[in-house]
């Protein structure tokens, strides 16, 4: 017995008679709402119920929408997948090619570094060498100057080292400073091609939109805290306009290599 409640209620369950329950439903509702809502005797209620329905509808009609239906639906969800494929797939290639061009920037950023160190490696063994060279000077007047002279040539250089590092330093305090909308706004924008941002303000709630996203569209209020972040990196020369309209933008180098640092 316990088999066959099994068997009944998986048969039950089957998409088939859920299309046609469906179905049912929809081809006697106008019968199903006067046998529930008539305040009469039940002949009467079932009279009204019989005056809007029929074999047809009842039972013919039904298990044919289950049987087109359920016959149908494995071919409705192939066909929304075979269309909603190509726009997921640019999707996808859109985020792998920002990600490679990331990784690119990052290995190109590492190789600067590696280079600047062996820059900075080779200056301190040539000026061994040359404080070397200056050692082995006779003319002890001529020695004294020529250090003096190196000394100052190294301070002035090592002055501009220093400057040159403290403006590095003020850059990653700057971006360090920006706010979450901007930082969101610029890492975004670097993710596409072109690093565009483009700030809508047409018919209906106004928007930003960078690197496929949109910022500031829940609600004006929103869309006024992300213009001002526009804004800002604006005025840090991370983004500038283009064109006239004050509707374009796009990232500058600077603006480029700070969202490489984000």
């Amino acid at each position: 017995m316990r088999e066959l409640i099994d068997a009944v209620d998986s048969r039950i369950k089957a998409p088939y008679f859920g299309y046609a329950a469906l179905a049912f439903v929809a081809l006697n509702w106008r019968g199903i709402f006067l046998l529930s809502t008539t305040e009469a005797s039940p002949l009467e209620r079932l009279s009204a119920f019989d005056s809007q329905t029929n074999s047809f509808t009842l039972v013919i009609l039904p298990l044919l929408v289950g049987a087109a239906v359920a016959a149908t639906s494995h071919w409705v969800h192939f066909i929304f997948g075979f269309i909603s494929s190509k726009p997921s797939a640019l999707i996808d290639n859109l985020y792998l090619e920002a990600e490679h061009k990331r990784t690119i920037r990052q290995t190109e950023l590492e190789q600067s570094r590696s280079e600047l160190f062996a820059v900075k490696e080779k200056e301190l063994i040539e000026r061994a060498q040359r404080d070397e060279k200056v050692a082995g000077i006779e003319d002890k007047i001529a020695k004294e100057n020529l250090i003096a002279q190196l000394g100052a040539l190294r301070n002035e250089r090592d002055q501009l080292s220093a400057q040159i590092d403290t403006q590095k330093r003020d850059e990653k305090s700057i971006i360090k400073g920006l706010s979450s909308e901007a930082s969101s706004i610029l890492k975004a924008a670097s993710k596409s091609k072109d690093g565009t941002i483009i700030k809508s303000e047409s018919l209906g709630l106004p928007s930003i939109e960078a690197g496929g996203l949109t910022f500031g569209a829940k609600s004006h209020r929103d869309f006024a805290k992300n213009e001002a972040a526009l804004e800002e990196l604006v005025s840090e020369d991370f983004v500038k306009a283009s064109g006239n309209q004050g509707v374009m933008f796009i990232l500058t180098h600077r603006g480029w290599q700070a969202a490489d640092k984000l």
